[in-house]
């Protein structure tokens, strides 16, 4: 092995039990260089992580480390799945439901960089370079998706690997939190710290990256400097098919039309001392399609668990819901019924081993994997929403072990099983290369044209607009600490 070989991959084959993810796979990292794997959903850039920690272990071919490199010790790959643990681990120990107070904080911020290192000049120095210093004191399953990525990343510089893999850095970011990380990657690929991006969209490459890799469906598509291969990447097109919607599912409720779908009034959510959302008026009628935008952290995933019955502290607000108040009687499994929902919360919920057709079924119960058998009609509308996706040909596959974009799409497939009133769509983009992003966005309309679901649609790109929306709901600071909401009406006129 040569003296400046990091990482050697030689004719690796490897699968997911007997799904293969890498064909005669060949790359050769050597010192000095740094290098990005770009590739769309299922392109097999995650295997590579997962190869090179060894997490996953090669059907045949070679892989060969620098001899002072240990797989599990010495590369940290920063991923979703690292967010998952994260939360599920500070979910299996809330005790909200023990106190007097009912509310559990939870492990903060502070706890999750800091681990077991003391509290100094370097942790408030990384702090700040992160941007997570104002969130410190705030527990981690109350920030958002990329809040809690920043957080990680915080952690692995203060105690850093010798390889950190950063799978899809940028998601979930607002733009100026993504110039913000832009500018500190870039600061890491000129450091000591070797660094590996895994990236979905060319243009999001730093431009201190000097080689690309690009895979498509586990084979190396080009390899070579960073301005030759996303050259041929920006070039490349794909077409995406979408067939018709399968009918509506049977709603077994009423609801008054003469009512708006929702309304807030004066609403104020905070956390301890800390204002989350303040003065919060908004109303959105039948033929409304809602576009929710504002910053990192200011509060769009609390507004959305406030209507769809996941946070208690809707109790006590003027907050109508269908013609009813909040609280007045309706259960929230009645909720539910009339809301389908797409988060990276609720795909990060969805783990163990369940079948990608029984994840789309649970969305017809409201729960998080099936307790029966999913067959007949059950699964007959599953299978429909997923030829729809063009996912039919997984539908057997173990949820946890399909790329993030697939599974974004099978959340999607799970939220519209049921023909909701109403469809939460919170970053559905998150995850998904350009051309399924482009069917996330052609399906939501067509889904809109329909006229039977009105859209709740989060996003931080102007770019990733649905043409449907109509009405927009801007979260801005408020003087008196939080964030308060702004309403503008538009006609529906595109991205």
């Amino acid at each position: 092995m040569n003296t400046d070989t990091i990482i050697h991959f030689s004719k690796v084959w490897a699968a997911y039990r007997i799904d293969p993810v890498l064909q005669d796979f060949n790359w050769h990292w050597r010192r000095g260089e740094q290098w990005a794997i770009l590739g769309g959903n299922g392109a097999g850039k995650s295997a590579v992580a997962h190869l090179m920690t060894d997490t996953l272990r090669p059907q045949r071919g070679d892989i060969l480390r620098s001899p002072n490199l240990l797989a599990e010790a010495d590369i940290l790959h920063l991923s979703f799945e690292l967010q998952r643990q994260l939360i599920d681990h500070d979910v299996r120990f809330d005790d909200s439901e023990a106190r007097d107070d009912a509310f559990d904080i939870g492990t903060t911020v502070r706890q999750i960089i800091l681990q077991k290192h003391p509290e100094d000049e370097r942790f408030a120095s990384i702090a700040k370079q992160c941007h997570v210093d104002h969130i410190l004191n705030r527990g981690i399953r109350f920030v958002s998706t990329g809040e809690s990525r920043k957080t990680l990343l915080a952690r692995a510089l203060l105690n850093p690997p010798k390889i950190l893999i950063l799978d899809n850095p940028f998601e979930g970011l607002d733009r100026q939190s993504q110039d913000e990380l832009k500018v500190l990657i870039n600061e890491l690929l000129c450091s000591p710290l070797k660094v590996l991006l895994l990236i979905k969209q060319a243009d999001e490459i730093p431009k201190n990256t000097d080689h690309v890799l690009w895979l498509e469906q586990g084979k190396i598509k080009a390899s070579g400097t960073r301005d030759s291969v996303i050259t041929q990447a920006e070039q490349a097109d794909a077409s995406i098919n979408i067939g018709s919607l399968p009918a509506a599912s049977e709603r077994h409720y009423r609801v008054d039309k003469r009512q708006p779908l929702l309304a807030f009034k004066g609403v104020n959510i905070s956390y301890g001392p800390q204002p989350i959302l303040n003065d919060i008026n908004w109303t959105l009628n039948w033929g409304q399609h809602c576009c929710i935008s504002g910053p990192n952290g200011a509060g769009k995933s609390t507004l959305l668990s406030l209507l769809s019955g996941d946070n208690h502290k809707a109790y006590g607000q003027n907050i109508s819901l269908f013609g009813r108040h909040r609280g007045s009687g309706e259960s929230i499994w009645e909720l539910k019924k009339k809301f389908g929902i797409v988060s990276t919360q609720l795909q990060l919920n969805h783990v163990g081993r369940t079948r990608v057709v029984e994840v789309i079924a649970s969305g017809l119960y409201d729960s998080v994997g099936l307790y029966k058998t999913c067959s007949g009609k059950d699964k007959k509308i599953a299978m429909d929403w997923l030829k729809v996706m063009g996912l039919d040909d997984i539908a057997n596959h173990f949820f946890n072990q399909i790329s993030f974009g697939q599974q974004r799409l099978a959340m999607l497939a799970r939220a519209m099983v049921k023909s909701p009133l109403i469809l939460i769509l919170d970053e559905p983009c998150i995850g998904l290369d350009r051309p399924h992003r482009d069917l996330i966005l052609a399906l939501t309309d067509k889904i809109a044209a329909r006229g039977d679901c009105h859209i709740l649609y989060v996003s931080h790109s102007a770019n990733e607009m649905p043409h449907c929306i109509n009405q927009q709901l801007e979260l801005v600071p408020h003087t008196g600490g939080g964030y308060t909401g702004c309403v503008t009406q538009h006609n529906a006129d595109g991205r």
